[in-house]
């Protein structure tokens, strides 16, 4: 028997009974009732997937050939011709942590902080697409971070629609849709609209759809993209709400059709963290963590759920530190240990057209002692002075974020003036100052020993050299400055590098 066409609904359960007619009486009975589903799907590509599979590509020489990966795909339905697997759904392997994250450092010239006044620009955003595209690191699973407040992250999403039949057995095709995804995060310094209460970051998505195909066309098909975020409170904030540690702002999600996000593929999202407190010393630092991950829900017509996807998760840092004279409340991007940079060239000059004081002499002294620390004074064989890498760094030393933090500066301080000597390199003089690393700001300063390790396991791993005075100082400046602009919390790692 031959249905009408357009009689049957694809996915529509029917049901049908029958009764015999042997040409001249009929049956007085009718047989049971009997169901069906009606199922189209063999009408599409056949495929090895399965609903809910879809692909998050992280590689930039696939992410740069959409056309390529598309053609792949309407030729095999899958992606394995590229090397790829599903990394969400049901076919997906097993995840893997890909994350580079403490091996991973952004670097500050120091001369950003000349004098060590507050630059005029303290954020230094990634500007546009183009700009995260073109960064190295921007298809790292941890994102690309420019520097303590900015961050993008750039994926290629292929989500497919796929159905599956009893006759013919397997799966099958049924659309399509492919688009870049660009990430851009903005740390912030300061608190929402001048609160001291709320910290806050801003998102810019960008889906650039290179393809739309079969169910993703039709009428009532919808993409939402929402940037939730999950956050946790660090040690001491015992009575902080957990849901207030990162939640979504005014700017929650965008909902449009995907032929809309292909004529305007622009979205504005927020993340916010609210504390208890306002900040003090005595109440210590409100720190909150967030993982926020972009996510994409399709639906479409005669589905009969949402078909999800991600991009890859990143990591926002809110913090509360009263001890920070420029900004007591602030949101960065900790997933890259921050780093500072003296260069060798930086040198001191009466002008014209004025007055400059650089860092050179600083520079030398670092780059130096770490490159021979043995021959560095106090003399000690198998010195060790960290700091150069982001796997064995520094950690700062705030003597005003609390009593403990002060006596550490302190003896750091007190420890360091036992070797400026008659016998130290570079002999005391007028004009010079005894400069030392690592810095008296640190952890690893010249009393690690009497906090750290078994007896004498690190003491005399520092080194004191005589150098010009105005330097050492400019350098200091320069170091307290970007402590404060670049929001390095009391105990948190950082290196310095050195230029030429």
């Amino acid at each position: 028997m031959q249905v009408p066409a357009g009689q049957l609904v694809d996915g529509k359960t029917y049901k049908f009974r029958t009764n015999a007619y042997d040409g001249t009486h009929y049956n007085l009975n009718f047989s049971p009732w009997r169901e069906f589903v009606v199922e189209t799907a063999a009408a599409g590509q056949p495929t090895s997937l399965q609903p809910g599979d879809s692909y998050t590509i992280t590689d930039r020489k696939i992410i740069s050939d959409p056309a390529k990966v598309q053609e792949i795909f309407a030729r095999d339905g899958n992606l394995e011709a590229l090397g790829l697997k599903p990394n969400r759904g049901p076919s997906a392997p097993a995840a893997q942590n890909t994350r580079a994250v403490w091996e991973r450092s952004y670097t500050t010239p120091s001369t950003k902080f000349a004098g060590g006044r507050k630059p005029a620009d303290q954020y230094g955003y990634i500007a546009d697409v183009d700009e995260c595209s073109n960064a190295d690191d921007s298809d790292n699973a941890a994102g690309y971070i420019k520097n303590r407040f900015s961050y993008c992250q750039e994926t290629l999403t292929l989500m497919p629609a796929i159905k599956c039949g009893l006759w013919p057995p397997g799966c099958y095709l049924q659309g399509e849709f492919i688009a870049t995804n660009t990430l851009i995060g903005k740390g912030k310094i300061g608190g929402l609209d001048g609160s001291e209460f709320t910290r806050h970051a801003e998102f810019d998505l960008n889906i650039d759809v290179h393809w739309i195909g079969g169910e993703f066309k039709k009428p009532g098909a919808k993409l939402k993209a929402t940037l939730p975020c999950e956050g946790s409170w660090n040690a001491g904030n015992a009575d902080a709400e957990e849901t207030e540690a990162c939640y979504s702002g005014l700017h929650e999600e965008r909902e449009d059709s995907p032929s809309q996000w292909q004529i305007n593929g622009d979205a504005q999202f927020d993340l916010w963290s609210s504390t208890p407190h306002l900040p003090s010393v005595e109440g210590g630092e409100q720190v909150a963590v967030g993982k926020f991950t972009p996510t994409f829900e399709f639906t479409l017509p005669g589905y009969g759920q949402f078909i999800p996807t991600e991009g890859e998760e990143g990591e926002i840092r809110f913090d509360s530190a009263a001890y920070n004279p420029w900004a007591k409340v602030g949101s960065v991007f900790p997933d890259a240990t921050p780093s500072l940079r003296y260069d060798k060239s930086d040198t001191s000059h009466a002008g014209p057209p004025v007055a400059y004081t650089g860092v050179e002499a600083v520079a030398r002294h670092i780059d130096e002692a770490r490159k021979d620390p043995d021959a560095s004074y106090p003399t000690k064989t198998g010195k060790n002075l960290p700091g150069e890498s982001p796997l064995h760094p520094l950690h700062r030393i705030t003597e005003s974020a609390g009593t403990a933090s002060k006596a550490r500066y302190d003896e750091n301080e007190r420890v360091r003036k036992l070797d400026c000597n008659e016998s130290t390199p570079g002999a005391p003089a007028a004009g010079k100052d005894c400069d030392e690393y690592p810095f008296r700001s640190s952890a690893e300063g010249a009393a690690r020993y009497l906090y750290e390790g078994t007896g004498d396991e690190f003491k005399d791993d520092f080194s004191v050299r005589y150098i010009d005075s105005a330097e050492n100082q400019e350098a200091g400046r320069r170091l307290g400055a970007w402590y404060h602009s670049d929001r390095i919390l009391d105990w948190e790692a950082f290196t310095v590098s050195i230029g030429d």
